[in-house]
């Protein structure tokens, strides 16, 4: 394997053939892992001459020498694959989080006795994972990757924790909340050094494997949820985070070094430097001044306070308050004001007002409003949503309609977990073959709203083949989608731009912001449409018990006196949730729409 020289090629440009063994790196970061494999003799001499090079030469002189070292290759092989591999391993650990999570609400709600708040147990962690994400990469650029990761991973655990010894609904809240501020994280971090760690054509296959993590999530956090909640306690679907997690971070802070620095000396001047910190008259205008425009909180107070009142109108209308009621429609009407306010004060007022050219809001115009972008991000988002209402209704609609265990319901989703998995392998190495991005994404999409129509055929007197059948479309669809459109929206941008590796972290922000949205949408809207189906049949049917009162009355008596799938009690609970598909297959529809209409730019070959 070898490097070929490419002459008078911009930075961003170059394109260095290191093929598939990844023995030959893209990122000038990993070409000082590189030299670090080297002896010291050769470190010393290429040292030297880099001292006589600058500018792009330098940049170029330091990736042969890279791939020239003879020990280099073996050895960052290692390093690159363990680097990936605790990526791979924080991005599954925050996938099996939510997956693991969807087999265990009921149990969960029936224990807390609060059904109401149902779609908060998802809701609380996606939210917050979904808002953050914009943030990670600032802090990113501010305390480094190494750092950065760290601290998500530790923010995820000490979330999961609080998670698994709650004493109430509201506590379980709120280690979901912890729980998703790390997790925002742990996702955006994970897919932007895998990016920078190889180059552009090796992309889709690394951001394939990546997502694929969430996908083996899907296979194992359904089993592990039913095992847990039948056999043992559904608080082991926390703790199970903590040693996952722990092995994440001992990997990553162990063969993550781009910079070659000893890691003990970087820490002891840290610390050194963090003790004899006197900060100057002038530090609280420096930190507000950084706040503001650094980190842009103006903007992101008001999008994180717009949303979240948007989803409690959304939590609260038909359950708590009527859907005419003052609370809601206030709500409703200021969560959107407030949405808006928030892009306009980056789309307009931030560059007016910004005091140095290098502040960059926390959502670009010049990014956000390329339609090719915006549309291959619009795909991933509605993808996205319909895939987190037929996974967590799938589960319900077995344990709820037949009286399955949370196990056994987790067993019926091997089709839809397995298609993912097979098929985001197989969109990352097709993409990688053939440099072709549309022709997935539209299939992919297509897949999705084929899927979706037939998901609405799961009904109460279904037979064993059509409930497997149904659910293998949905996962062939999210498998071709979910890294294509990611990787439709880096080869948009501008490689020979000064801005590149900014515009990268902010597209790639903006993607995982809009997936985990995705999430929190499609749980919140799919409980309200379950929610309001079933007070509605309740009236229509003339039930009047006491235990039929409140959803949480409802699932309580659903789960203690289950009275068969063919019962009025089942068709009515097979009915609901059949309107959570039919949801479903609208964003689906949306999906495929808005990649049909996405470039046909095709990754560098």
């Amino acid at each position: 394997m070898y490097c070929r020289r490419e002459n008078k090629q911009p930075r961003y440009s170059s394109n260095i053939r290191g093929g598939l063994d990844f023995s030959c790196l893209l990122d000038d970061s990993v070409s000082s892992v590189h030299k670090l494999a080297m002896s010291d003799t050769e470190t010393s001499q290429h040292l030297d001459r880099d001292r006589k090079i600058s500018g792009e030469s330098k940049d170029l002189f330091l990736k042969q020498i890279a791939c020239a070292a003879p020990d280099a290759p073996k050895r960052n092989r290692v390093r690159l694959f363990l680097s990936l591999f605790s990526l791979g391993l924080s991005m599954f650990v925050t996938a099996l989080d939510v997956l693991i999570v969807g087999t265990i609400i009921d149990t969960v709600c029936n224990s807390f006795g609060d059904y109401t708040k149902s779609g908060w147990i998802v809701t609380g962690y996606s939210l917050p994972n979904a808002l953050f994400s914009l943030l990670w990469g600032r802090l990113s650029t501010l305390l480094g990757p190494r750092i950065s990761v760290v601290s998500c991973i530790i923010l995820f655990e000490t979330g999961s924790l609080i998670s698994a010894l709650a004493k109430s609904m509201n506590m379980l809240i709120a280690g979901r909340v912890v729980a998703g501020i790390g997790g925002s994280g742990l996702q955006t971090l994970s897919l932007v050094i895998g990016c920078q760690l190889v180059d552009e054509k090796s992309r889709p296959l690394v951001l394939s494997l990546l997502n694929c993590t969430f996908a083996v999530a899907s296979i194992v956090g359904p089993f592990l949820g039913g095992a847990f909640t039948t056999h043992v306690t559904w608080r082991w679907c926390f703790y199970i985070n903590l040693p996952i997690g722990g092995l994440a971070i001992a990997i990553f802070i162990f063969f993550y070094n781009p910079e070659g620095v000893n890691l003990v000396e970087k820490s002891r001047k840290t610390f050194k430097k963090f003790l004899s910190f006197h900060p100057a008259d002038t530090f609280p205008k420096q930190v507000l001044h950084q706040l503001l425009f650094g980190f842009d909180v103006v903007s992101f107070a008001l999008f994180t306070a717009g949303w979240l009142l948007f989803l409690l109108a959304f939590t609260f209308g038909g359950q708590t308050h009527p859907w005419k009621s003052g609370i809601v429609i206030s709500f409703i009407i200021v969560g959107v004001l407030l949405i808006v306010l928030s892009l306009i004060y980056d789309f307009k007022i931030f560059e007016l007002i910004k005091t140095k050219e290098s502040f960059r809001p926390l959502l670009s115009w010049r990014l956000m409003s390329q339609r090719t972008i915006l549309l291959a991000n619009l795909t991933g988002f509605f993808s996205t949503v319909a895939y987190n209402v037929q996974m967590i209704y799938s589960v319900q609609f077995f344990q709820l309609v037949y009286g399955f265990s949370a196990w056994k319901a987790g067993l019926h989703l091997i089709p839809i977990l397995v298609s993912t998995v097979v098929f985001s392998i197989a969109s990352g190495v097709l993409t990688k073959k053939t440099g072709h991005i549309k022709p997935l994404l539209v299939f992919g999409s297509a897949m999705g709203v084929l899927g979706g129509g037939l998901m609405t055929l799961l009904n109460n007197t279904s037979t064993k083949h059509t409930q497997i059948g149904v659910l293998i479309l949905p996962g062939v669809a999210l498998g071709f989608v979910l890294p294509s459109a990611l990787i439709a929206c880096h080869v948009q941008l501008d490689k020979t731009n000064s801005s590149y590796g900014a515009d990268m972290l902010e597209t790639t922000s903006v993607n995982a912001l809009l997936k985990s949205l995705g999430t929190t949408l499609g749980s919140i809207l799919s409980t309200m449409i379950f929610s309001t189906s079933m007070h509605n049949k309740m009236k229509r049917s003339g039930l009047s018990s006491e235990e039929y009162n409140s959803l949480d009355g409802i699932a309580s008596y659903r789960m203690d006196h289950f009275d068969g799938p063919r019962s009025e009690m089942g068709y009515m609970l097979s009915n609901s949730i059949k309107n959570t598909f039919w949801m479903a297959l609208g964003s689906s529809a949306i999906a495929f729409l808005c990649s049909i209409l996405t470039s046909k730019r095709k990754i560098a070959m």
